[in-house]
């Protein structure tokens, strides 16, 4: 932090390591105004810009202001909303029955608003905290009544597709954003008003990003090359698949690669998505099924790192105090959930070692895959069916 101000003071933080995700971001508005066929081909420091198009077309009449100012005035609104996100996670918290007296309670959202990934991701000019945030509030109003409005779900889905604009691995939650349930053997039954409305905000949020696709198809191919293709050559990663990856050297074949990631990311969305639809509609439980996915995220996607720990503790955190405040969970899954709050917790602090070992060491990490696919498994016999009973949802 004292060099953090000591840059700032000099005016010097555009060379440093602080403004390095920023300076993806104003290359690619930059790269807009001249050549917006070419954003996929912004990459300073080596990072690509792997965000939709919009997030460029946003960033375009930004840079028009200094960088260090603009990086300043960012770093600030992300303070700021670090601040919403811990109270959006005390509001969603409360919508699933959990009440100040539940165990771990203060120290849960204080550990969210105090996460060492939050201060990096903040100081690098990262715009993680929004993203959070916009999801947040998706999940809040899923939560808040089992026949939403119509323009309430148009909301949601104009919330996530704002938040997959900005972090494009959000898109994984879109299938839990509208309530389909089974209905008999092999009737399937799905809120039509809901379904209408989320797609409706999704294709607002996603209309510029489609136009721009149309206009120039050929960045298209750029936008999966960077995401799906190309990989970050020493790039730290909590993927539990890669990690398979680097130690079984004879599979660095990218078929195999590929079947890796489509059996392990299968099987999490799967057993996920099977209970969603198997859940009455006034029962959904869109807090576990968003924890799911962002574990799914981390365990599968071979360029996640220890930053995004910070996007699953927002949602795994009040997912733990649902299961602390449900009144059917027995002694056995209690001390099961105080196990999982305590290594979540220590994921969250000393994910350091990790790290060292990746970029001092070894080259890669074994600590934080394997650490977080426990943690998965812990989370998943805590948290069945039977364990958390039917709360009632706010109207």
């Amino acid at each position: 932090m004292l060099g953090f101000a000591f840059f700032i003071l000099q005016d010097g933080l555009s060379g440093t390591i602080y403004t390095l995700d920023f300076q993806v971001f104003y290359e690619a508005g930059q790269m807009f105004l001249t050549s917006p066929v070419d954003i996929y081909t912004v990459a300073p420091n080596g990072l690509p810009y792997r965000y939709l198009p919009v997030f460029a077309v946003i960033m375009a009449p930004l840079v028009a202001v200094p960088m260090p100012i603009l990086y300043t005035v960012n770093i600030t609104l992300m303070m700021i909303l670090n601040i919403g996100i811990v109270y959006s996670a005390y509001q969603v918290s409360l919508q699933v029955g959990v009440t100040p007296s539940t165990k771990n309670f203060e120290k849960t959202l204080t550990i969210l608003f105090v996460a060492p990934q939050h201060i990096v991701n903040i100081m690098l000019g990262q715009i993680t905290q929004l993203s959070i945030l916009l999801v947040m509030i998706a999940l809040f109003l899923l939560q808040s009544s089992s026949k939403p409005p119509l323009a309430q779900s148009v909301i949601v889905g104009f919330l996530v597709g704002i938040a997959s604009t900005l972090k494009p691995f959000f898109l994984v939650l879109i299938p839990f954003l509208a309530p389909v349930t089974l209905s008999g053997r092999f009737g399937i039954s799905v809120s039509l008003r809901q379904l209408s409305g989320v797609v409706l905000g999704l294709f607002l949020s996603m209309l510029p990003n489609i136009a721009y696709f149309f206009v120039y198809p050929t960045a298209l191919d750029g936008f999966f090359q960077v995401n799906l293709v190309e990989r970050l050559s020493h790039h730290h990663s909590t993927s539990i698949a890669q990690l398979i990856v680097d130690l079984l050297f004879f599979l660095d074949i990218e078929s195999l690669q590929t079947i890796i990631i489509l059996v392990l990311g299968g099987f999490i969305f799967l057993r996920s998505y099977a209970t969603f639809i198997k859940t009455p509609e006034s029962q959904k439980k869109y807090l576990h099924h968003f924890t799911d996915m962002i574990f799914l995220i981390l365990l599968v996607y071979p360029d996640s790192w220890f930053l995004f720990l910070a996007i699953l503790y927002a949602f795994l955190g009040p997912s733990m105090l649902q299961l602390y405040g449900s009144q059917s969970i027995s002694q056995e899954a209690t001390r099961t959930l105080d196990v999982l709050w305590s290594g979540s917790n220590n994921l969250i602090a000393f994910f350091f070692f990790g790290i060292i070992l990746h970029y001092l060491v070894l080259g890669l990490d074994p600590i934080n895959p394997i650490w977080l696919a426990i943690l998965y498994v812990l989370y998943h016999r805590v948290s069945g069916d039977a364990l958390i009973e039917p709360r009632p949802i706010r109207n």
